[in-house]
């Protein structure tokens, strides 16, 4: 009995770990007052915290009291928290829900913020709380970091947003009248098809992924049409995680310069790089490209800091068309991204550790899933991998999964004309743990040898 009751107190404290409630390096109760908490005895306390110890959940400094520990996957969890929706009829069973790649702070951002509100939001509140001190600091910060990361850069060359999207939509205002053509890859990320929709503009697909990328193709798409935009994603390809090949990133620029066009290339997958050497941004060969990215993936959605790196005088413009809409960071992410930028480093290297992990323990479960001819390019960067499932019909997996409590998006809604009909998007943001719910999910229905409705 009291074994039993040992397990609860212990899956109790392990969850409210899991869930975020006890944060990384946060002081537990006394033993006496989870006592209490708990209504159990102290003893039993003392036997769950033990298990704790064991698994590296907590450990205990002697005089201090006991901590959540700070391992790497506690301190990142990086996929964010599901809402709880739970499946009628189902016990209460929770929805997994990966229709979005979206991404939870690392708990140590938290005192990141801390100080920053600290140390810099007395002055800052002096200001309107969007140009100012402030923002020119960020602006310079951002400059040298992206420097020292290789892509040289000046101040005067960056004009700050809230996110990359945002970003794009400004390059589209600036760059042109609504209504005129686009390239785009397919499959693209679907944030900014919807952009350019919303511009009016005539979108062409450039087949891209591991085995595309065509320069060729991609100089016929342009020459056969009035100058217009090449939005491109060239690291961590969302969503098929691919990296464009070198040759191509040094041709592409020359295409698009001749035919006329403008390149603007996404580079908010480009830090999280799990495979293969580093490869230099397109905007390195060609000072004509545009770059817009953001901290969304590598630090937080919820940090509201993006960036447009151009040449200067269009820089100018796009300041002013900022500044018009209010499309900039506000002071809070302002200072807290300056605040955040020395350590940046390190918060990544971490993310894309734990991402590479969570990608090999994925790439074993689909590798054992026995009857079905699954195939895929292993991602050398970013979140997601991207599954070809031929002969199987993505729309019928997808509502498949559905009845079993995981929630993906077929693949038509990544692809430019829509048709696509054989891929599957599998975000690898989740821990091995949830990524086995997704794998048996995909077990259940692709060993479903009649392919009948499952139970």
């Amino acid at each position: 009995m009291s074994t039993s009751i040992t397990r609860e107190v212990a899956a109790t404290l392990r969850g409210r770990i899991a869930h975020g409630e006890l944060r990384p390096g946060m002081r537990l109760p006394s033993e006496r007052a989870l006592a209490a908490r708990l209504n159990v005895s102290r003893v039993t306390v003392v036997r769950a915290l033990t298990r704790l110890r064991l698994e590296g959940l907590v450990v205990t400094r002697h005089g201090s009291g006991t901590f959540v520990a700070t391992t790497d996957r506690l301190l990142d969890t990086i996929a964010s928290r599901p809402v709880r929706s739970p499946r009628p009829g189902e016990g209460g069973a929770d929805v997994l829900d990966l229709r979005w790649a979206t991404t939870a702070g690392p708990a140590d951002l938290a005192q990141v913020v801390q100080a920053a509100v600290r140390d810099a939001l007395p002055t800052a509140l002096r200001g309107d709380g969007a140009a100012g001190a402030s923002l020119d600091t960020l602006t310079e910060l951002l400059a040298h970091y992206l420097t020292r990361s290789g892509l040289a850069t000046r101040p005067a060359q960056l004009t700050l947003t809230s996110g990359a999207m945002t970003g794009l939509g400004l390059v589209l205002d600036v760059a042109g009248p609504p209504g005129g053509p686009a390239v785009t890859e397919t499959p693209t990320y679907p944030g900014a098809l919807r952009i350019l929709s919303q511009r009016r503009r005539r979108i062409r697909g450039w087949p891209a992924g591991a085995a595309d990328w065509d320069p060729g193709y991609l100089a016929r798409l342009l020459s056969a049409r009035s100058p217009g935009v090449l939005y491109v994603q060239p690291d961590g390809h969302n969503p098929t995680g691919a990296t464009m090949p070198s040759s191509t990133r040094e041709t592409i620029g020359r295409i698009a310069a001749t035919a006329g066009w403008l390149v603007i290339a996404d580079e908010t997958m480009r830090p999280l790089r799990l495979a293969g050497d580093a490869t230099a941004s397109l905007a390195a060969a060609d000072h004509r490209v545009i770059v817009v990215s953001s901290l969304s993936k590598t630090v937080w959605g919820g940090l509201h800091v993006g960036w447009i790196r151009a040449p200067a005088g269009l820089t100018r413009q796009l300041r002013s068309a900022a500044a018009a809409v209010g499309a900039g960071p506000g002071a809070l992410d302002q200072i807290a991204t300056a605040q955040l930028l020395p350590s940046l480093d390190s918060v990544i290297e971490r993310r894309t550790r734990l991402l590479t992990d969570n990608l090999q323990h994925l790439e074993h479960r689909l590798r054992g899933i026995g009857r079905a001819t699954l195939r895929w390019h292993s991602p050398a960067g970013g979140v997601t991998l991207w599954l070809d499932i031929h002969p199987r019909s993505s729309h019928e997996v997808v509502q498949e999964c559905a009845r079993l409590g995981v929630l993906l998006e077929p693949a038509s809604t990544y692809a430019v004309d829509g048709r696509d009909d054989r891929h599957l998007r599998i975000p690898f943001t989740v821990p091995p743990g949830t990524l086995d719910r997704v794998a048996d999910a995909l077990t259940r229905v692709f060993e479903c040898s009649d392919h009948r409705a499952l139970p």
